[in-house]
Formats: structure tokens, C-alpha cells, sequence
């Protein structure tokens, strides 16, 4: 049975202990208690709690007392108060504290606490796999899915290597943030330098690569190192490096075999000291059967590739990030949201996320900002998502709805479209043929092209 969380009742009325823990334990959690403030401190020092519930009228230190040494104690933690009726003023000095929330004793409305702990717990139990992903170096990677522990766990194991790395993914799934996080468990003393293939002018790339002297063209008016020179011992990406031109990609080639590399107009060889990183939301592959790309190239830089996965393909991490991402917008925004609603978790999950991490950033940059109190509700979120679940492919070719895909960069916007309609074409073949065999034929292609894109675009085989 999985970890429900663990709750800390801190209430000198044995009575009230007594009718919240039955309520509590009903509910799977974990239940501690504590007869004073000082009593529930000795419990946050000893193990870990997800939720506190708090009086504030206690013999000795006071409940707002243990408040305000809570983040002290355990900094994932959430409190809930409980009051006295008519304690008003008490209860919204609890909240600038920090409290969660409050309820006035007894309680009366057993259906809404019950809802205010489960959103707490999760809270809580998010905060602390946060904290233990910073603690371990992988906060730029947070994730618990299976594809995003063994992305991690590839980083590790090729971070040390000097060979060189293709990092594959969709456009906002964070491949430079890879790219980093190899650089920082390289070890090497160098910076780390990322260049854009696609941003920058055909005509500026090779200098921007390689540098220029003083009057090697017309624009040339003093010496430029170049980013293969600022990247020494250090590490250099290559991001979307399949928009490279085919003539600077030969010259690249070069450089990777024999370790050195001129300025334009120089004279002088340099050592390449940095380690290439390539990145590209392109399949490469294609590319090279499109003659976009070259193959020889292609074979140096993909020594080992790191999969970064789509969000929609991230099991449980949507959450995770969620509430990351109102842990950082509440503090840059200086917004007081510390919860999700049910309703809003559902719709956020329930998104197909095409422009994945870097469009749910936004969108909780957005929510957060439209908040009005400390739990963010549904109608806070972006139009473009809906309040009830949806597949993968609701704003996509087989839906026929288009509303969500506007609203996004147009390549991402296009990659989202060609995925869906890839994956509604696939399993259609495979349905009426039966076979991969079967299915390459009706579809006009080798059976091979076929296995290739059933595997890039996650449709299981049908043999």
C-alpha cells in the first residue's frame, strides 16, 4: 500500500484528538498526537510529517508560536489550525504565518477538511521529492516517472565520458537543461556554452563556430575567438543542430576528428578542448535520408543518445512540476499560493501539454499570477485548457479540434499535429493489417521505415 502520508495532531483536548484521528486514520493516513506545542515539537524533530494540525490555544507555547518554528523544524510541512469559534482574527493570523488553512472546533464540515488535508499531504509529499531532487543535483530534471529516472540515470553513467552525446526530443521537453546537467556532472573546469544552430544567420554561423581575425571579411573589424574557443575545457551545445547548413556541417566534421580547428582568415590551428553536445527535436535519421543532413557526421555525434520524453509520456510528473512551478512563481510573483484545487490538478493533468514542460511553465506563470487567494483554482488556468480529462490527441488531428494548437509556436504547433496524426495513421494500418508486414503495405512503405516510426511515435507492435 502506498505511503498515505503522516499527520500530527498538536491539541491538549484529548476528546478533539480523539474524533479527528478516527476521522484521519479512516483515510489511510498515518496519525501522531500531541498533547502540547512543545510535545509536537519533540514528534517534527524526530520524524517526518506531511501535515500538521494545530491548535493555536495551547498551555504553554502556543499553537502561532509552533507556526512560526515550523519551517524551522520540517520546511515541507503545512499546517492546519484549528480555532475557536468566533477566533477570526486569530484564525487570519495563522494564515500570514503560513497556515494552510483553519477550522473553527468543532468541525462541522468533515467533507471540506478532508479535501483541505489530501490537497496538504500531497503538498507537502511534493515539496520534499523537490527538495530531495535539488539535494541531489537533478532539480533542473525533476521527475518520478520511469523514463525521467532512467534519463537521469543515463546522465550519470556518460556524464564523466568525453564522448560526444545526441540529445533527442520534442521542442520544450528541455534538452538543454540535459545538456547542462552532463556538463555539471562532467567534472570539467570550462563553461558551458549553448548556441542555437536555428537562430543564427547562415552567413554568421561559421564565425560564430570558429571566430575570425581582424579583416578576414568585411565585417571583421577586430579579432573574435569564436564558441569553440569560449568553451574550452568546458562543454559546448549544439542545439537544433539538424538547421545546420550541409557545408558548415562537413567543416564541423572535421573539427570532431581532428581536435583542432582555425579561425576564418587565421593562421593558427587551436585544440579543441571542449566536449560537443548536438541536440535536435528532428529525427536525424530522416534527415539523413532527406539529404539534410550528413551521415558521416551524424555516426561521430551519436555515440550515445539521450531520449528526453515528451510530458504527455511522463507518468505522474505533471503534478510534480505543478507544483514546482507554484513553488517558483510564488516566490518571484510574491504570490501567497501554496495549493492546487482538485478541479485545476485535473485539467493540468488532463492537458496533452504539446509544447510539454516549457508550455506548462507558462501556463503556471499565468495562473499563479491570476490567483486570488492561496489555492489555485481551475478558472485561473490558460482558456486553452480544458476542466476535464482528455487524451493525449484531444487537440489534435482526430479530435478535428485546433483551439489549444494555436495558441502554441507554430513548429510546435506542426509537430504536435504530424505526432497525432501519425499515431491515428499507425494504429489504423496495424488494425487492418494485422501484421507490421501487413500494415507496411497498405501504408506504401518497407517494413523497416514502418517499425521506425511505430517506435518514434510510441505505437505498440501489432505482430
Amino acid at each position: 500500500m502506498p505511503d498515505m502520508g503522516a499527520v500530527l495532531i498538536v491539541d491538549d483536548d484529548e476528546l478533539v484528538r480523539r474524533s479527528v484521528r478516527r476521522t484521519v486514520q479512516r483515510e489511510g493516513y498515518q496519525v501522531l498526537e500531541a498533547a502540547s506545542a512543545e510535545e509536537g515539537a519533540d514528534v517534527l524533530r524526530s520524524q517526518p510529517i506531511d501535515v500538521v494540525l494545530l491548535d493555536v490555544h495551547l498551555p504553554g507555547m502556543s499553537g502561532l508560536e509552533l507556526l512560526q518554528r515550523l519551517p524551522r523544524l520540517q520546511d515541507s510541512a503545512v499546517a492546519i489550525v484549528f480555532t475557536g469559534q468566533g477566533d477570526i482574527h486569530i484564525a487570519n493570523q495563522a494564515l500570514e504565518l503560513g497556515a494552510a488553512d483553519y477550522f473553527a472546533k468543532p468541525i462541522e464540515n468533515w467533507a471540506r477538511f478532508l479535501s483541505v488535508l489530501r490537497r496538504s499531504v500531497q503538498f507537502a509529499q511534493l515539496s520534499q521529492e523537490n527538495q530531495a531532487l535539488r539535494t541531489r543535483g537533478a532539480g533542473l530534471l525533476h521527475g518520478r516517472s520511469s523514463k525521467m529516472v532512467e534519463l537521469r540515470k543515463r546522465i550519470e553513467q556518460v556524464a564523466a565520458s568525453s564522448a560526444s552525446l545526441l540529445i533527442h526530443g520534442e521542442s520544450g521537453t528541455g534538452k538543454e537543461l540535459v545538456a547542462r546537467e552532463v556538463h555539471r556532472l562532467s567534472g570539467r573546469e570550462g563553461e558551458f556554452v549553448a548556441v542555437n544552430c536555428a537562430a543564427i544567420p547562415e552567413a554568421l554561423m561559421e564565425s560564430e563556430l570558429f571566430g575570425h581575425v581582424k579583416g578576414a571579411h568585411s565585417t571583421a573589424t577586430e579579432d573574435r575567438p569564436g564558441l569553440l574557443r569560449a568553451a574550452d575545457g568546458g562543454t559546448l551545445l549544439l542545439d537544433e543542430i539538424g538547421d545546420m547548413p550541409l557545408e558548415l556541417q562537413a567543416k564541423l566534421l572535421r573539427v570532431l576528428e581532428n581536435r583542432t580547428f582555425r579561425p576564418i582568415g587565421g593562421q593558427k590551428e587551436h585544440d579543441l578542448t571542449a566536449r560537443v553536445l548536438a541536440a535536435s527535436h528532428r529525427d536525424l535519421h530522416e534527415a539523413v535520408e532527406a539529404g539534410d543532413f550528413r551521415r558521416d557526421l551524424l555516426f561521430r555525434l551519436d555515440v550515445v543518445t539521450l531520449e528526453v520524453p515528451a510530458l504527455r509520456d511522463r507518468e505522474g510528473d505533471v503534478a510534480l512540476l505543478v507544483y514546482r512551478f507554484v513553488e517558483e512563481f510564488g516566490l518571484r510573483e510574491r504570490r501567497r499560493v501554496t495549493q492546487v484545487s482538485r478541479e485545476a490538478m485535473e485539467a493540468l493533468e488532463g492537458h496533452s501539454w504539446p509544447g510539454n514542460v516549457r508550455e506548462l511553465r507558462n501556463a503556471m506563470q499565468r495562473a499563479v499570477l491570476m490567483a486570488d487567494g492561496d489555492v489555485l483554482q481551475a478558472c485561473d488556468l490558460p482558456h486553452t485548457l480544458s476542466t476535464a480529462p482528455a487524451d493525449a490527441t484531444s487537440v489534435s488531428a482526430r479530435g478535428g479540434g485546433y483551439e489549444a494548437l494555436l495558441e502554441l509556436p507554430y513548429q510546435d504547433a506542426k509537430e504536435e499535429l504530424v505526432r497525432s496524426f501519425s499515431q491515428a495513421y499507425l494504429e489504423h494500418a496495424l488494425r487492418r493489417g494485422g501484421t507490421i508486414k501487413a500494415a507496411a503495405e497498405l501504408a506504401g512503405m518497407a517494413r523497416p521505415n514502418m517499425s521506425r516510426l511505430m517506435k518514434k511515435y510510441g505505437v505498440e507492435n501489432g505482430d
